[in-house]
């Protein structure tokens, strides 16, 4: 008779092939999931599951499809290789998804891969639209978007390995809509030049405009510079003259220029440079707002040096950015005057205010000065107005041949340079881009666009996507298989 125990023990041959077939069927699970692999990298196959909040688009975008109506058409050309392939049709289907939920324009996505439909990429190529780009077609108008204006951040190395960069899709897209939306005109900005102005081609890291002004290109705008020197009159082509922190003061003439201009139902945006005289400051009073010498100080601040702004007033400008702040550099104070006792005129000069600070933030004479403490017989009480709107004919029927005349003056230079606007915290750009659709009579959706166009990290090839999969389910469960059996032979002896 044989003894067994727990160390010795008699293997039935039902064991033995119990043992071998489960280890047969981990052999064949693991040369299965390695065909698998070989097959999706040989025949470019890709299953895309939605994670988190990829397709939620912001609130501005939702109020430029909301306003669309009919049916657009979007053509990616685009190789499926690519590297943003796949974020590009993540967002084509997250606007078709929104454009649905607010019953705006139908969106038709058609995809050309310049590999296999090689007739189609020849007419694309015939029209004019380059590879990696899409092209919106909307009531025969189009515009091409290339992917080169949707990545901003470190450039992409396509040839391995990749850097990260920030994918600002949803913005670019929107603003391509907003375009064919619009009545089929030009919009004119002319930049002031020649009293040290901030210049929109300016490309510095920190102090340029470049940032802002590609922006409004993109939505349609033509940017211009303009000397007043030698001018008889200020063309009226332009739809809004832009004045950003002259700070070298005008000579009378060409404050008689701007002023000849607003009366003929010109715009004006204004950005005041800090603690700078520039001539222009008793024209604005005649219109309602006062430029005073005070600089804006609160406690709501990022580095100490800066104003964050989250209070507003109710105005096109400002709609549905309650939510949201602004981050002012050195904002000058303003003081928005009551002209109804003035005017004698049926339609008046109306004014308001658009931002002030909190009610413990005040205006100070020297704010380079610290600690900074408020000083109420010599220093400006809070809260303060760092931007204001004034506006002449707004109540004329929009049927009248008239145009109105419409000034919006920001205490802050600073807060759309580029620096300022790589954060992406917080709606400086939307604030900016609402005051010039606002003056250039036109509507591009007002709400804020923080929340979509999540960041997305694009440093994964597509190869290195395969190589992730298989360590993951190959080598890893491999390595837990080979432990856990020298763990059982280890016990066994």
């Amino acid at each position: 008779m044989i003894k067994t125990n727990k160390y010795n023990k008699v293997k039935s041959p039902q064991r033995r092939m119990l043992k071998a077939t489960s280890m047969l069927a981990v052999l064949f699970g693991a040369i299965f999931c390695f065909l698998v692999i070989v097959i999706g990298f040989w025949f470019d196959y890709s299953w895309e599951i939605p994670v988190g909040s990829v397709r939620v688009v912001s609130e501005r975008t939702r109020d430029i499809l909301a306003d669309t109506q009919g049916r657009i058409r979007i053509t990616c050309f685009m190789d499926r290789r690519d590297i943003m392939a796949r974020p590009l049709s993540r967002l084509l289907r997250g606007l078709s998804s929104a454009s649905r939920g607010v019953a705006g324009a139908e969106i038709d996505l058609v995809y050309v891969d310049p590999r296999w439909d090689m007739s189609r990429s020849a007419q694309l190529v015939a029209r004019g639209v380059p590879e990696k780009s899409l092209e919106f077609e909307y009531q025969r108008r189009k515009v091409v978007v290339t992917l080169d204006d949707m990545i901003s951040g470190d450039a992409i190395n396509v040839g391995g390995g990749g850097k990260n960069s920030i994918f600002r899709g949803e913005r670019v897209c929107a603003s391509a809509i907003s375009r064919l939306a619009l009545p089929h005109r030009q919009l004119k900005i002319c930049w002031l030049q020649g009293h040290s102005e901030a210049r929109f081609d300016d490309y510095d890291e920190f102090r340029g405009f470049s940032d802002i002004a590609h922006d409004l290109k993109r939505d349609g705008f033509i940017l211009e510079g303009l000397t007043l020197a030698g001018l008889r009159e200020i063309p009226s082509e332009y739809s809004v003259l832009v004045i950003a922190g002259a700070r070298r003061e005008m000579t009378l003439i060409e404050v008689n220029l701007i002023e000849r201009y607003l009366k003929r139902g010109g715009c004006l945006l204004y950005l005041v440079a800090a603690q700078v005289t520039t001539g222009c400051e008793p024209l604005l009073k005649s219109w309602g707002i006062e430029v005073t010498p005070y600089i804006a100080i609160s406690g709501q601040t990022l580095t100490g040096s800066d104003i964050v702004i989250s209070s507003f007033s109710e105005h096109e400008i400002t709609r549905n950015l309650n939510n949201a702040s602004i981050v002012f550099g050195m904002p000058t104070c303003l003081k928005v005057l009551n002209l109804s006792g003035k005017d004698d005129s049926v339609d008046l000069t109306r004014s308001m205010l658009l931002a002030k600070s909190d009610k413990d933030g005040w205006g100070d004479l020297h704010p380079e000065s610290f600690p900074r403490r408020f000083d109420s017989t010599s220093e400006l009480a809070g809260p303060v107005v760092v931007a204001a709107v004034a506006e002449r004919g707004g109540l004329v029927s929009s049927d009248v041949a008239y145009k109105p005349t419409r000034i919006c003056v920001i205490g802050d230079v600073d807060f759309v340079m580029n620096r300022a606007l790589s954060g992406r915290a917080n709606a400086n750009r939307d604030f900016f881009m609402n005051a010039v659709g606002w003056l250039a009579g036109v509507s591009m959706g007002s709400s804020s666009s923080i929340g979509g166009d999540a960041s997305l990290a694009t440093g994964f090839m597509r190869k290195d996507w395969i190589y992730a999969m298989a360590w993951s389910v190959l080598f890893v469960p491999l390595g837990f298989f080979i432990i856990f059996g020298c763990i059982s032979i280890r016990k066994k002896r």
